[in-house]
């Protein structure tokens, strides 16, 4: 077996690991994917000899933050099969451990078979065909319906006007979005909560026949939280992207009235709430909210928490800012919807 990128003393001890849960099998190993931020990990794949679908997956982080992520993920993982032993239906990765090593840390766990949506979303044309659209919103809210059965949970509290406060002390736009997110807050209020996995993208699903086989990367995951929360991370994450492979200033494909440009016209277009992406988006979310006892009609608003959300969440500032900002932008363009 080899590990390539990942330094000759770490692929001993993925080597080991592996070894030790594939119970001596001959297998292969493959970088997945090294992260370039200033707490990187490698993702190793690891695949029983002349398989094509690997069975484990080896997290190596090398960073206190990075470790911080991989114990957050361990973490997560270990409540979720507490509170579901079947893990929704084996898409749910199992732990199986988590070994520290100095200064390096290794998560270990089960693999997920399937393609991930990500990967359909950028093909040509995809996200301008609606049955296709509506194919992955409908795989991804009967993925989430079935989450939810999983646990209810006490409702705990969110900080996110603190936190955003926090993040940038003494803003105007800051305290501004931070006073709105604490109003919304209350009148999207609920009484129990679920588990929020907290990341709730393309780019962590996988899909087989259609369905979704495998949710990955839990390291948001949060318990005693609104299930809304992975409805809109979602619809954002989906929404954001429509217009990228569009030059700017012309029209994108699909969806009457969208034109290419600044950073966040999507989400701009989808606040107007008119053509088929906006109205399906809107359902989207707004089931959420009837399912929690709540008026489908405050989707906007949950969005706008959503932003909040991100603003805070963000490891980037820049990109951080970019969701305060639109945030502040959307709600002063859109007030009588909130």
């Amino acid at each position: 077996m080899t590990v390539p990128v990942v330094e000759a003393g770490l692929g001993d001890l993925v080597r080991d690991a592996v070894g030790r849960h594939m119970h001596g099998t001959p297998s292969s190993l493959v970088v997945l994917a090294m992260s370039r931020d200033e707490n990187p990990k490698a993702t190793v794949l690891a695949f029983p000899h002349r398989s094509g679908v690997p069975t484990l997956v080896v997290k190596v982080a090398t960073t206190p933050g990075a470790r911080s992520s991989v114990e957050r993920e361990a973490g997560a993982l270990r409540r979720v099969a507490q509170l579901d032993p079947g893990l929704v239906d084996d898409t749910v990765p199992r732990l199986l451990d988590l070994q520290h090593h100095g200064d390096h840390t290794l998560f270990v766990s089960t693999a997920k078979q399937g393609v991930p949506f990500s990967t359909k979303y950028h093909q040509w044309r995809h996200t301008s065909t609606a049955h296709r659209v509506r194919a992955d919103f409908a795989a991804a809210s009967s993925w989430l319906e079935r989450f939810a059965e999983r646990a209810d949970l006490p409702r705990l509290p969110t900080s996110w006007p603190a936190r955003l406060c926090a993040r940038w002390p003494g803003d105007p736009v800051a305290d501004r979005v931070a006073h709105l997110a604490g109003g919304l807050g209350q009148s999207l209020a609920i009484d129990r909560g679920t588990v929020v996995h907290g990341d709730f993208w393309c780019g962590n699903l996988l899909r087989e026949a259609g369905a979704v086989s495998g949710v990955v990367d839990w390291e948001h995951a949060d318990f005693g939280a609104d299930p809304v929360r992975d409805r809109v991370r979602f619809v954002v994450g989906y929404t954001l992207y429509l217009d990228r492979h569009t030059r700017a200033g012309a029209r994108v494909t699909g969806h009457p009235g969208l034109v290419a440009g600044p950073w966040g016209e999507p989400l701009r277009y989808l606040f107007a709430g008119h053509g088929w992406y906006p109205e399906l988006a809107a359902r989207f979310i707004g089931a959420g909210l009837e399912t929690t006892g709540r008026d489908s009609e405050l989707w906007r608003a949950a969005i706008v928490l959503g932003l909040v959300e991100a603003a805070v969440l963000g490891d980037h500032p820049e990109f951080a800012r970019q969701h305060l900002l639109l945030a502040d932008e959307l709600a002063a363009a859109h007030p009588g919807a909130l």
